[in-house]
């Protein structure tokens, strides 16, 4: 795809870093919510 490969970088890139705090911070506040009350589930047909 590029010239060169991500391992052959001298460091991680700033976006690279942004984009993972980002989806931490987004999964941790969805454990919270989920551990809150939990995830709603289709009622079952019977």
């Amino acid at each position: 795809m590029g010239s060169v490969n991500y391992v052959d970088l001298p460091g991680t890139p700033e976006k690279v870093v942004d984009t993972l705090k980002m989806a931490a911070s987004n999964a941790a506040h969805l454990a919270r919510a989920l551990k809150g009350e939990n995830y709603p589930s289709v009622a079952a047909e019977g």
